[in-house]
């Protein structure tokens, strides 16, 4: 099959367009699963396969001692019968509280550390809380580009949002930016992630420092997504107690959520077990006005029975068990952390040559003037397109699949966003044959 469709390219015009169109989806600002949607749609009608990089699922396994630990606890808990601690489980709270001073060196007590229903739960009732301290302050600020759905949660939520563009703004830039904003005094909190989702960027100790002093100033919560926790692979972040450890803004302020997911580090997305970290000053500080919506005037009372108990009732005690379980093997070294998803480090690598080879440039092309790390995300434009929607279209001829940066909230609306993870390096000829052809046919 992999030799028909790179035969075959560009594929039919008239069937994609008309799937296409028949889908009723606006490829400006299309969603991941609108993309995937499209994408599989062709797949199925022209019998050909996709180099799919719209969908940012991780592709690597996980670590067996997670699965079996999962299955015992099953097995020989009987946990099946019985709902799980609200707050979460000790034995995770416990692990993720000693991975916070492995791998970050910050003190964050079991109580602090809060298992939600993925990084997806945990950002929303962070969004949740945080809206709800201030009446006055009602505005979510995204470093952008970032996770589409974020800002959904925040349309669902009631919230504002604005953004500053990471393209434009770093360093004392960006601090000087995030000053100006939050001065309105209408901003509740600001999320981004670090490694960047999709531009890769990873914020430097020095900036998060001086957004820390200006959140500190103006009252507003950090809301950091560490959805890909040490995937900076151009420093080794994997020895548990040593330095150089993963960069946090909780290292520098006292009012954070702090969220690890276990998808991408661990491979674990399927289980959809995640920790919040909650500044221990933010989990006791309190504030009147949450006591309509949530139920108590306490932030960590808010998080945990006024957010995840209404929502999920707790966690599912199964993923907890797994993923303390990870957490464990990294904390004493028995695993090797990270190093399983170099893996994509290396995919972006190959991936990114493929395209500088064929007439394509990155977007966000640099990292406070170093070169980006190679990982999970990267971007991409091409000259003889000015919009991004055109060039994803254009590409789903040629069997690539993307996203628009548009999607992912950017101003450089010229730029698609590639994820690696589910090219593995064998798949990298034929994604060299196609944007060969597509070179071919727009010199």
């Amino acid at each position: 099959m992999e030799q028909q469709a790179n035969a075959s390219v560009p594929f039919d015009r008239e069937t994609v367009a008309r799937i296409v169109r028949e889908a009723g989806i606006d490829l400006c600002t299309a969603s991941i699963r609108e993309m995937n949607r499209i994408v599989n749609e062709i797949e199925k009608e022209l019998g050909v396969r996709f180099i799919r990089m719209e969908f940012g699922i991780p592709g690597l396994p996980p670590h067996p001692i997670a699965v079996e630990a999962e299955i015992e606890a099953l097995r020989d808990k009987g946990l099946a019968q019985h709902y799980a601690p609200f707050d979460g489980v000790p034995a995770l709270k416990e692990e993720a509280s000693r991975f916070a001073k492995l791998f970050m060196n910050l003190d964050f007590p079991p109580v602090a550390c809060v298992p939600t229903v993925g990084a997806m739960q945990g950002c929303f009732v962070s969004l949740a809380v945080a809206g709800n301290v201030d009446p006055a302050k009602r505005t979510i600020l995204f470093l952008d580009p970032g996770f589409p759905v974020n800002k959904q949660q925040c349309r669902f939520l009631g919230l504002e949002t604005d953004r500053i563009d990471l393209y434009d703004h770093r360093g004392e830039t960006l601090v000087r930016a995030l000053d100006e904003r939050l001065a309105r005094g209408d901003v509740a909190a600001v999320l981004w992630s670090s490694p960047n989702n999709p531009a890769w960027i990873i914020l430097s100790e020095e900036e998060l420092r001086g957004m820390a002093e200006t959140m500190e100033r103006h009252r507003a919560i950090a809301i950091e997504d560490l959805a890909y926790f040490g995937m900076d692979f151009r420093k080794d972040y994997g020895k548990p107690g040593k330095p150089p450890y993963q960069p946090t803004i909780a290292r520098y302020m006292n009012r954070c959520f702090v969220i690890v997911s276990s998808s991408k580090a661990f491979s674990y997305a399927g289980q959809r077990v995640a920790v919040t970290y909650i500044s221990p000053s933010l989990l006791r500080e309190e504030s009147p006005h949450l006591e309509a919506r949530h139920g108590t005037r306490k932030i960590g009372y808010a998080f945990i029975h006024g957010g995840i108990y209404p929502m999920t009732a707790c966690i599912a005690e199964g993923p907890q068990h797994g993923l303390a379980a990870l957490f464990k093997a990294v904390n004493d070294g028995a695993v090797p952390f990270l190093e399983d998803v170099k893996e994509y480090a290396r995919r972006a690598a190959a991936m990114k040559k493929a395209f500088l080879s064929n007439g394509f440039r990155l977007v966000y092309d640099n990292d406070l003037g170093e070169p980006l790390a190679d990982g999970f995300y990267f971007t991409l434009s091409h000259p003889r397109f000015d919009e991004g929607w055109k060039l994803v279209a254009e590409l789903l001829h040629y069997g690539v699949s993307a996203i628009t940066l548009a999607t992912a909230g950017s101003t450089r609306t010229e730029g698609l966003r590639a994820c690696t993870s589910l090219t593995t390096l064998d798949r990298i000829p034929a994604l060299e044959e196609r944007l060969r052809k597509f070179q071919e046919d727009h010199p």
